[in-house]
């Protein structure tokens, strides 16, 4: 059971984290896309409404990833050598299949910070940073159960 709750927190934590980083990219990729001086204040406006009107993207994310990371837990018990590094690739390829998708579904990315190709490569980095937090918490569930 407890196992079970750290996952899903790891989960939700991961997920969150890799959404607001992928927002914040998002929305710096939009606005350089347009060529034209945008203030911080309008900056940060845009980001902070980006983050509040994503969810979608959040529901999408969480869902991704709690596929990939099954399939990561599982793959590190054959690959042991993977252990360090299951989550974030796992984390990156759940955005970039993501991403595929949709482009599949709608013909277009919906998320369009992510239609040139260093916006794509920064949503799937933002993924790899969520999986990397979902290890942290993760493996800190476990380490203080082995040495406490």
């Amino acid at each position: 059971m407890a196992a079970t709750i750290r996952f899903l927190l790891g989960l939700l934590g991961g997920g969150i984290a890799a959404y607001l980083l992928a927002s914040i990219l998002n929305s710096q990729f939009v606005m350089n896309a347009h060529d034209v001086p945008i203030s911080f204040g309008d900056r940060f406006n845009m980001t902070m409404f980006d983050i509040s009107n994503m969810g979608l993207y959040l529901v999408i994310i969480l869902a991704a990833f709690l596929i990939a990371f099954l399939i990561a837990a599982i793959l590190k018990r054959f690959l042991p050598k993977l252990s360090n590094i299951a989550y974030p690739i796992a984390g990156a390829a759940a955005i970039g299949t993501a991403l595929g998708l949709m482009y599949i579904m709608f013909q277009t990315v919906p998320i369009s910070g992510a239609r040139s190709t260093l916006g794509f490569i920064s949503q799937v980095v933002a993924g790899a940073f969520g999986g990397w937090v979902f290890g942290k918490i993760i493996l800190r569930g476990k380490a203080k159960r082995s040495y406490g």
